[in-house]
């Protein structure tokens, strides 16, 4: 069944248990010109959810990791023999149709954010995919973009280059993994500014985010750059902490005035307040990761930043958004994260329909 159907079959039953006149209040609070549909949010204090982007290359997309979860950017670890051969034997994976990939992603309407993925090996097939969204009456407007980029201490040239990429291919989110100092907000800062405002970023190469933007080159250099460090700006920087280092600098790195949303990489850091016993088997220490993730909250809400934490299901949502957290990440593409998008839009009398 496509999710479409589905999606439509959920939102008339969850429509016809709202009130209408929630969803028209909200509605008026929204109404914004803005290209970056996520910052009137922000601005309103209104929760942003977001899900992965359906598959559009072989093996990527749908349940890929979102900006909350584990890490991305570095090499993951090298298959066993036993993997490998079994690799060998599976059949390949077919490539998805893309265009008809992009009329499912321009159909869906109530994310405020697509989680994409970024990697060079499927960058053509994404430049593809983003081209088919726009046939398909889509655009950043609708469907904005956001990926992480590899950790920032780790190599500042390389991560830099990577962002600058990301952007040229019309991302409007810079999600930065495992910070933990405020020098590597002012380095993506850098990066992401055109060389005419004072950064890096070459002024040059950025046609394809200018058309998916549906705007000028000319204009397009106008509105790319930091929000809120100038107010026309339309691009977002979204800081994980998720390590001990950045726990201990929440409150630093929240009130960075360039950090829009402030989340918890809750999958890296849950293994950071893991250890092994005795008998060799690993243990939570739950008190610690509760301890950190409560003051992370803390140091966001302190800030008046958007507070962020991966989510998988309504439930998740519900309990989230009464704790206080308002960037609601669904790290998968299925009718939970479908469910899930409709709870947070109904607790927070956002309409129920795009």
């Amino acid at each position: 069944m496509r999710w479409s159907v589905v999606i439509g079959a959920v939102g008339f039953a969850v429509i016809a248990s709202a009130g209408a006149g929630h969803a028209q209040s909200a509605a008026s609070r929204t109404t914004t010109d803005r290209m970056n549909r996520m910052i009137p949010l922000i601005e309103q204090g209104l929760p942003i959810l977001g899900l992965n982007n359906p598959a559009y290359a072989a093996g990527r997309g749908g349940r890929g990791q979102g900006a909350g979860g584990g890490r991305g950017g570095r090499g993951g670890r090298g298959a066993g023999a036993a993997d490998g051969a079994a690799s060998a034997a599976a059949a390949p994976t077919p490539a998805p149709d893309i265009d008809a990939v992009a009329r499912e992603t321009a159909g869906y309407m109530l994310g405020d954010y697509v989680l994409n993925t970024y990697s060079p090996a499927s960058v053509e097939q994404y430049r593809t995919y983003m081209m088919a969204i726009v046939a398909a009456g889509g655009s950043a407007r609708t469907h904005p973009f956001a990926a992480k980029i590899p950790i920032m201490h780790d190599n500042v040239a390389s991560t830099t280059q990577r962002m600058i990429d990301q952007l040229n291919d019309g991302q409007v989110m810079v999600v930065m993994q495992e910070v933990e100092t405020t020098e590597e907000i002012d380095q993506a800062i850098a990066g992401m500014r055109f060389t005419s405002k004072g950064g890096s970023r070459p002024e040059s190469g950025f046609e394809r985010a200018a058309a998916y933007w549906g705007m000028t080159p000319a204009q397009y250099m106008q509105k790319a750059d930091v929000w809120p460090l100038n107010r026309n700006g339309e691009l977002l920087i979204n800081i994980i902490i998720e390590s001990r280092e950045g726990v201990a600098n929440a409150r630093a790195l929240s009130a960075h005035p360039a950090a829009a949303v402030v989340t918890v990489g809750a999958g890296t850091l849950g293994g950071v307040f893991t250890s092994t016993n005795a008998e060799g088997q690993r243990v939570r220490d739950q008190v610690g990761f509760d301890a950190a993730v409560a003051s992370i909250l803390a140091a966001c809400k302190e800030a008046k930043k958007s507070c962020g934490y991966p989510a998988n299901n309504p439930a998740e949502v519900e309990k989230l958004m009464k704790d206080g957290w308002d960037f609601l990440i669904m790290q998968r593409r299925d009718q939970a994260a479908f469910d899930a998008v409709l709870t947070g839009r109904r607790l927070s009398e956002r309409p129920l329909t795009p």
